[in-house]
């Protein structure tokens, strides 16, 4: 291949296959069109990551000035190499089109309709799709993507379910998802300033030395109350932007404003508008999850966070029936969910939680342990239980945190 700088027409090339679409490009078509460098590495050739807004490939030519962020016309064939598909680029040339409008057009979500019909959800639902336009834009931008949720079952579902839709929708444009999407648990109910260092770090070591750009940081079921405010304050002031999505009440709720909304351009949390913790966390992604990526379906998973969170609406049983799996069994799961999320504490358990999803012996095992682990703090904790009659109302108390086997799973507030 020779690769030059100005395009002139040669009566050897063969524009049968021209296309001017990189989404669903093969081997074979000759791309003639405008896209956006997203990514740039060398020595050697030099290879681009590039996008057209609606797919991306690799382009690669020997040598070339231009760099990540620029808006160029670009005309090559496409190949392919170990398997993946690059464009070997013949023409490069500065272009005048307005790419941040192509983005925006990109962005917008193309499914929009929720996956139950829910008064709640409809209420809520300027909140879903300016989040979801977002979330798409980053991609479609080749901004990095680092979810921060909660490590019960409730926050590890909200974090499974974006990290599966946003990684489905790379691989979709022909991004590489390893290098663009990352998740994190909080042990604490907040996002404490100890996982804003560790998402600090997590960018300067690996993120940002690949010459990318800092990750857009969306925090699950956590991020709306007054504790949060320190460690989002932390990490906006050190350049990052943060969306939140959580279920819990906020405390301070003037206007539709909460605590902690000046520091986030995006808060979706259903007390903001005048409901209740009962959509939990696990649902608001999973609806959010399915706009982002509108190929995305995952029914198992907004019934096992209801369950788990014991939400107590008609909402959790819409899912249970969505699932066609019975409460039981969905119960099970988010079980083996939280016994695992408890083990392995700071880890993310990458490809272990999807296997509670589909290999029911693996769940079983778990909810095993976890029964006799119950018993066993049982057993140690009601010999101090200690009961009295005030006046006909008979009345126990017991210390839990003092009694409970310590380093044991169940924990102590999960023991009665």
């Amino acid at each position: 291949m020779k690769f030059k700088k100005d395009y002139k027409f040669s009566p050897n090339k063969n524009f049968s296959n021209s296309v001017g679409n990189l989404k669903g490009i093969v081997a074979g078509d000759y791309y003639i069109g405008e896209v956006k460098i997203i990514g740039k590495s060398q020595p050697g050739p030099v290879i681009f990551v590039v996008t057209d807004g609606q797919g991306s490939v690799d382009a690669v030519i020997k040598d070339s000035q231009y760099n990540a962020g620029e808006v160029v016309h670009l005309e090559g064939q496409v190949n392919e190499r170990a398997g993946r598909l690059q464009l070997e680029i013949d023409v490069i040339k500065p272009s005048k089109i307005d790419f941040n409008a192509v983005i925006e057009k990109s962005s917008e979500p193309i499914r929009k309709e929720f996956s139950i019909k829910s008064d709640r959800l409809e209420k809520l639902k300027p909140y879903f799709v300016k989040i979801a336009k977002r979330m798409r834009k980053a991609v479609f931008d080749n901004q990095p993507i680092l979810i921060r949720h909660h490590a019960d079952a409730d926050g590890i579902i909200s974090g499974l379910a974006i990290e599966h839709s946003c990684k489905a929708l790379m691989e979709s444009i022909g991004l590489n998802p390893d290098y663009n999407l990352y998740r994190s648990p909080s042990r604490a109910p907040f996002y404490e300033i100890a996982d804003v260092f560790r998402d600090a770090v997590l960018t300067k070591r690996i993120i940002e030395s690949h010459g990318q750009k800092k990750p857009l940081v969306i925090v699950l079921d956590n991020g709306s109350t007054p504790e949060d405010i320190l460690g989002i304050r932390t990490i906006k002031s050190l350049g990052f932007e943060v969306v939140v999505v959580d279920h819990h009440n906020p405390v301070i709720i003037e206007n539709k404003k909460t605590a902690v909304c000046p520091y986030v351009p995006l808060h979706l949390n259903p007390y903001i508008e005048g409901l209740d913790s009962k959509t939990c966390a696990g649902m608001l992604a999973y609806e959010l999850a399915r706009m982002i990526y509108e190929k995305y379906d995952s029914p198992m998973l907004p019934a096992i966070a209801g369950i788990s969170d014991h939400c107590e609406i008609q909402e959790t049983e819409d899912y249970i029936k969505k699932s066609g799996k019975s409460r039981k069994f969905l119960e099970s799961i988010g079980v083996a969910i939280d016994f695992i999320s408890y083990n392995l504490k700071f880890d993310g358990g990458r490809g272990l939680f999807e296997q509670v999803l589909v290999n029911e012996e693996f769940v079983t095992i778990i909810n095993e342990e976890v029964k006799k682990g119950v018993e066993t703090q049982l057993q140690s904790t009601l010999p101090y239980l200690r009961t009295q009659d005030i006046d006909g109302i008979v009345f126990s108390t017991i210390d839990l945190e003092k009694y409970t086997v310590r380093f044991k799973y169940p924990a102590p507030w999960k023991v009665l």
